[in-house]
C-alpha cells in the first residue's frame, strides 16, 4: 500500500511542479470567447482580455496582445463612419503579431486611421457574411476587405463549428446556419492550468487523439463534379448576399486573396499546395465575375519570393502570414482604397 501511495503522492508532486514551470513559459492561454446567438451571430473574445499566443510544442513565436471593446484582436476599438473594414480569420486576428505589423496596422497608418478589423480563427465564407451582415449598418464603412484563404473554399460545404456559422443547402436554396456557443464552466477552470493549456493549445492532444481513433470513420469523399456544383450554388449566395449587402448601404467589399505559397517555396513541385484542386481559380473567376475588386496576392508574393528569397509566413512551422505577407497586402490595397477615402 505504501508504494501505491508514495507513487500516487510523487506523480501528485511532479505535475505540480510541472505546472509551476509552464506558469513562467509563454505558453497559449486561451481563449475566454462570448457567446453567439442568431442574434450576435459571429465569434470573438470577451471584451478587453488580455491573451498570450505560442505555438507547437517549442511555444514558437511566442506573443502578448489585448483584444478590443468588440472582442477582435489587433484592431482598434470599432467606431462609426469607418473608412476600412477588414474581415478575416486568424491571419487577420494575427495573434502572432503586434497590430502595427498587420494589413490593417499598416492600412491604418496609411490612411491616417479609421481602419479596424473583425476576425476570428476558424472563419470561413459564412462567417464573414454574418460580420458584415452585423456590423456594415453599425459603423457603415466605405470599404470592407474581405480576406478569403484556401480553407474558406476547400471548407465551404462543411458544417459550422461552434460559435460559427455554414452555408446549408436544400430544396429551398443556399441559407447561413449558425452553430450558438456559449462557454462551459470547466472551460473556464481549466484555463487556470497552464499545464493543461499546454497539453490543449500547444501541443494539441485532442486533436491528435480525434485524428488517431476516428480518422476512419471520415466520410468518403465528395466527387468533383457534385462538389464543383455545391460550391458554386454557396459562392452564388454569398456573393449575391454581398452585392445586396453593398447597394443598401453604399460599401464597396474588395477580396484580399491569398497565393499558394507551398507551391512558391516548391517551386510548383506536384504535391505542394496550399490550395486544392481549382478552389483558387474557380473563386477568383465568380468573384470578378460578380464585378467585384480582387487584390490577388499569387503574382505580388511570387515576385518578391524572386527577389528577396524571404519568407512570407512561419511555414513549416506554422502557415499564418508574418509582418513580411501583411506589408505586402497593405501594398496591394492602398492604391485601391485610397480614392474612396479622401
Amino acid at each position: 500500500m505504501r508504494f501505491y501511495i508514495s507513487m500516487a503522492a510523487g506523480a501528485v508532486l511532479t505535475l505540480l511542479a510541472a505546472e509551476l514551470v509552464f506558469q513562467l513559459l509563454p505558453v497559449s492561454s486561451g481563449a475566454r470567447m462570448e457567446a453567439t446567438s442568431d442574434a450576435a451571430p459571429y465569434a470573438r473574445y470577451l471584451p478587453q482580455q488580455s491573451m498570450s499566443y505560442s505555438y507547437g510544442w517549442a511555444l514558437g513565436n511566442a506573443h502578448r496582445s489585448k483584444v478590443n471593446q468588440q472582442g477582435f484582436n489587433n484592431s482598434p476599438d470599432l467606431q462609426d463612419h469607418a473608412k476600412v473594414l477588414v474581415i478575416g480569420d486568424s491571419f487577420i486576428e494575427s495573434l502572432m503579431l503586434d497590430q502595427s505589423q498587420t494589413v490593417q496596422g499598416y492600412l491604418g497608418a496609411s490612411l491616417h486611421g479609421g481602419v479596424y478589423a473583425a476576425s476570428a480563427s476558424a472563419n470561413g465564407l459564412a462567417d464573414s457574411l454574418q460580420i458584415a451582415r452585423f456590423f456594415v449598418p453599425r459603423i457603415h464603412p466605405r470599404n470592407v476587405v474581405l480576406f478569403v484563404e484556401p480553407t474558406d473554399v476547400s471548407g465551404i460545404l462543411s458544417a459550422p463549428l461552434h460559435g460559427h456559422s455554414a452555408f446549408s443547402m436544400s430544396g429551398d436554396g443556399v441559407t447561413v446556419r449558425h452553430n450558438p456557443y456559449r462557454e462551459s464552466s470547466a472551460k473556464m477552470w481549466a484555463l487556470h492550468s497552464a499545464l493543461l493549456r499546454y497539453t490543449y493549445y500547444n501541443l494539441k492532444l485532442p486533436e491528435w487523439f480525434s485524428g488517431k481513433f476516428h480518422g476512419g470513420q471520415a466520410q468518403p469523399p465528395m466527387d468533383h463534379d457534385s462538389y464543383a456544383q455545391k460550391r458554386q450554388a454557396a459562392l452564388q449566395y454569398y456573393l449575391e448576399q454581398l452585392r445586396l449587402l453593398g447597394g443598401e448601404y453604399g460599401v464597396r467589399f474588395v477580396f484580399l486573396v491569398d497565393g499558394d505559397r507551398k507551391a512558391m517555396y516548391a517551386n510548383n513541385r506536384r504535391g505542394e499546395n496550399t490550395w486544392q484542386g481549382d478552389d483558387r481559380t474557380a473563386f477568383l473567376a465568380m468573384v470578378r465575375q460578380y464585378g467585384f475588386d480582387v487584390a490577388d496576392m499569387q503574382p505580388v508574393f511570387e515576385r518578391d519570393w524572386a527577389l528577396r528569397r524571404e519568407r512570407l509566413d512561419f511555414l513549416p512551422m506554422d502557415g499564418h502570414w508574418n509582418a513580411v505577407a501583411h506589408r505586402l497586402a497593405a501594398r496591394q490595397l492602398l492604391p485601391m482604397l485610397a480614392d474612396s477615402v479622401r
